[in-house]
């Protein structure tokens, strides 16, 4: 799969500079931390099959502190020190924030794991290599409701991701009506702020909701599924990929057990080239990787690749990259579409004994 990528018929080595930011200290660090550890594999893996024409990638680090003001900062300190790229963020809040600075420049920005819908169809540098939240969202509200016959549904949400948090749930409650649902009441809270769960869980749970939706963060949802718990409300919990991380599993414990929610990955796939990256994850990190560690390491293969065509410039790389067609990935193919947007398979699936385990597989229309 890589040795395509990896000429030596360039005259020099000096590194080819690639920026990467996310959040990597606090509360919700999990996806950003997990989303670098797979970018990092990957470019050890480019570099020790000998870079780009010859040329190692050279990675720089920050941590955008899961702020706005903390993206734009890292973009414009990476955009300084001369990046021909830069791999994130991991949240749709702070890559909105950063394109501001980005797009400007005429700087690629791809993504790992950020999914709003309002980046869609945009003409810009941005790009991402998971899936746009409409289609997934209105798949697992389509399970709810003809699955599991859920038909009056809660919805509880952190505030905090909004360009995320709307988008999924415009296309989810979109989806869920049209098919006869009825949302029945929903409430939000900030995960910047301590927030008292139990009387927002008692005041959803009184509209008569016969399932709870949590669209938060891997720490924030298992901490709202075991106060569900705990003020006896014994309903059905569904969740959107943003929690799908181990964290959810570890500290949500049986609380969690039996979620259902939408999969931008299949972290059970039995595919040769994912079980491999598993181990040599486990090996490397003692613990299993998230579905943004499995991102993070494709999005560099799909980088390297579109910077063996455009010479290891950050000129034509934006081209380079949107002619990616049926690249295979760890699992599934991909490909972008003409605006940076990738067209791939997802997946719905639920926690099963501790575990991630698909249910279905959604395949997405063919590239625009």
């Amino acid at each position: 799969m890589l040795s395509s990528f990896f000429l030596n018929s360039c005259t020099t080595n000096e590194p080819i500079l690639v920026g990467f930011s996310a959040e990597l200290t606090g509360r919700q660090a999990e996806l950003g931390v997990q989303e670098r550890n797979g970018v990092q594999m990957a470019v050890e893996k480019i570099n020790n099959s000998g870079g780009i024409n010859g040329r190692p990638i050279q990675l720089i680090v920050l941590d955008d502190l899961g702020t706005s003001e903390g993206a734009r900062t890292a973009d414009r300190e990476l955009i300084g020190k001369g990046v021909v790229a830069i791999i994130g963020h991991a949240t749709s809040g702070q890559t909105i924030a950063g394109l501001s600075v980005t797009n400007p420049a005429h700087v690629v920005m791809i993504s790992p794991t950020t999914s709003t819908a309002e980046l869609s169809g945009k003409d810009d540098y941005f790009l991402r290599v998971i899936q746009a939240l409409s289609e997934r969202a209105g798949g697992l509200a389509q399970h709810v409701y003809q699955q599991r016959g859920v038909q009056r549904l809660a919805i509880i949400h952190d505030t905090h991701n909004a360009a995320y948090v709307q988008s999924f749930k415009k296309a989810f409650v979109e989806k869920y009506r049209s098919l006869g649902g009825q949302v029945t009441d929903e409430a939000g809270f900030s995960s910047e702020e301590r927030t008292n769960f139990d009387p927002i869980l008692t005041q959803l749970r009184t509209s008569k909701a016969d399932g709870l939706l949590i669209i938060a963060s891997d720490n924030d949802t298992a901490i709202i599924a075991q106060r569900t718990r705990l003020i006896g409300w014994n309903a059905p919990l569904y969740m959107s990929a943003w929690a799908q991380t181990e964290t959810l599993i570890k500290n949500g414990g049986q609380a969690v057990e039996g979620m259902d929610l939408e999969q931008t990955y299949p972290m059970n796939s039995q595919a040769p080239a994912f079980l491999d990256f598993k181990a040599r994850y486990q090996q490397r990190f003692g613990r299993a990787p998230s579905f943004s560690a499995s991102f993070g390491y494709e999005t560099v293969l799909v980088l390297a690749g579109a910077l063996q065509k455009s010479g290891g410039k950050a000129a034509g790389l934006r081209q380079a990259l949107l002619e990616t067609s049926d690249f295979q990935g760890l699992v599934d193919t991909l490909s972008f579409d003409t605006y940076g947007d990738v067209v791939r398979p997802f997946f719905l699936g639920t926690i099963r004994d501790g575990r991630y385990v698909d249910i279905e597989r959604f395949i997405p229309e063919t590239p625009r």
